[in-house]
């Protein structure tokens, strides 16, 4: 039983070290590098080597989908609503390379489960045959949590710029600029993925020969965000009625921050309790173990003395 649990902690170590390896190479090969102090040449050559390295992974990544495309096509509606999830979460990949990257790590997951469950003695048991499910399951299920969170972070960083987007919108307009250019000049001066939606507010406006009010319509169902919503609601209604949009914009961007501080003041309302389920989780154990256990057991003792 001890060299079980050795054997479980080295693993445990290797795969939190492996980790942070494949981590930091990641970081090192896709991320942008500090550009103070290197020279022009060795910048030209960092980003080839990280545009051969990402056109390498994308080949393999395609390869690899077209296969599983072959053998296991996906239904147009499920790509259709895979494709809308990645647009919302910022991911620029194609639903068959999702589907791909989620096979892959399903199949990670599984043989890193059973690799373990070997080492412990479990396989091939119907303990290892848990392991390995409960592995392949995590690896398939972990991507689509990941983006699950990556939308809901999306969204939010367009909620939080969007009162200024407004304010500068509503500014823009009052200036005498007409509304197809501002979502322009907005998507330059905002930043974060607000400006990306602006941007193609303006694509479909002024290249594609979309209306206002269906660009509008179309970010709303892009974002699925409540303030994103109202905002496209509120400025339809203003260009289709001719009211003033200055005014309306700069309303409903006071209402907006009105809103965001009561959220604000909300959480922190709960954040007291929040951390007594915290320090009770965290306190309770061991207080429990220190003070309870051994009391318990002097009065077994105790009694067990008595009756002999």
């Amino acid at each position: 039983m001890a060299a079980s649990a050795m054997t479980v902690c080295l693993l445990g170590v290797f795969a939190v070290l492996s980790g942070v390896a494949v981590y930091e190479a990641l970081v090192r090969s896709f991320a942008p590098l500090p550009r103070t102090g290197a020279s022009h040449e060795g910048r030209a050559g960092n980003d080839r080597v990280r545009t051969a390295g990402r056109d390498a992974l994308a080949r393999l990544l395609e390869g690899a989908s077209g296969t599983l495309e072959r053998f296991a096509p996906t239904a147009r509606s499920d790509a259709d609503e895979c494709r809308s999830r990645l647009a919302r979460a910022g991911v620029s990949l194609q639903p068959e390379v999702w589907r791909c990257l989620r096979v892959l790590a399903a199949a990670f997951g599984a043989c890193a489960a059973s690799c373990v469950a070997a080492a412990c003695g479990f396989f091939p048991s119907a303990a290892g045959i848990a392991f390995a499910a409960a592995g392949l399951a995590a690896g398939w299920l972990g991507p689509r949590v990941a983006l699950c969170a990556a939308e809901r972070n999306r969204r939010r960083a367009i909620e939080a710029r969007l009162p200024d987007a407004m304010e500068l919108l509503g500014i823009a307009v009052a200036a005498g600029s007409p509304l197809e250019q501002c979502f322009k000049e907005v998507a330059a001066s905002v930043d974060g993925p607000l400006s990306e939606e602006l941007s193609l507010v303006d694509q479909e406006v002024n290249l594609l020969g979309h209306g206002r009010e269906s660009a509008l319509e179309h970010l709303a169902q892009r974002c699925r965000s409540q303030d994103v919503a109202a905002f496209s609601a509120q400025l339809i209604q203003a260009v289709s009625q001719g009211s003033s949009i200055a005014e309306g914009l700069a309303s409903q961007a006071a209402l907006s921050r009105e809103i965001a501080q009561a959220n604000a003041l909300e959480r922190i309302r709960k954040m007291p309790t929040k951390l007594d389920i915290v320090l009770s989780v965290c306190f309770l154990p061991p207080t429990v173990a220190l003070v309870v256990v051994p009391t318990v057991v002097s009065l077994l003792r105790f009694l067990n003395d008595t009756m002999a």
